[in-house]
């Protein structure tokens, strides 16, 4: 098999196991924390991938996508989940990749996200007002501050796994 193949077959199955490591963490209670605003999900920590290859932004569009459709609100909850994290991801490594300290990637990343929240804060008011805990200022404050909880935990993580595996491969 020559190279380019190799590595295309490479990204196509690190595409497919972080988007299913995504919807089985989000399938464990303990790892998925949800009540109105309030939605802690460590798979959010995934994000956090962006930062070493742009495989990883379809790999958690696809993963948000999956989970929301089936296990969140449905169609809508899929389509603006999805688009927010395309759109999120995709900021987090345009913005990370002129970041030449990995310390800071990760922070820069955490903050991206979690103010990124606002698009769920307005989905919630907009197409599911019984889900939002108030109006959309302390909605999207719970949201930012369950967002900036499940990135902290994941850019440990994430940081930790990235000593011993090369992510940018």
């Amino acid at each position: 098999m020559e190279k380019k193949q190799k590595s295309q077959a490479r990204n196509i199955t690190l595409i497919g196991v972080v988007a299913a490591l995504y919807i089985l963490i989000g399938m464990i209670p303990p790892f998925n924390l949800r009540g109105g605003a309030i939605q802690i999900r460590l798979g959010e920590g995934f994000n956090n991938l962006a930062i070493f290859n742009k495989r990883y932004i379809i790999a958690q569009t696809i993963g948000v996508f999956v989970f929301n459709l089936f296990f969140g609100l449905g169609i809508v909850d899929a389509i603006i989940g999805g688009l927010q994290t395309l759109t999120m991801t995709w900021v987090v490594y345009q913005v990370t990749r002129r970041i030449p300290n990995t310390i800071l990637k990760f922070v820069a990343s955490t903050l991206i996200a979690s103010i990124f929240m606002f698009w769920i804060a307005a989905e919630l008011i907009i197409f599911y007002p019984k889900f939002a805990d108030g109006g959309f200022w302390l909605t999207y404050g719970m949201l930012f501050i369950s967002e900036l909880a499940s990135m902290i935990v994941g850019s440990i993580v994430i940081y930790a796994v990235s000593k011993g595996i090369n992510l940018k491969k």
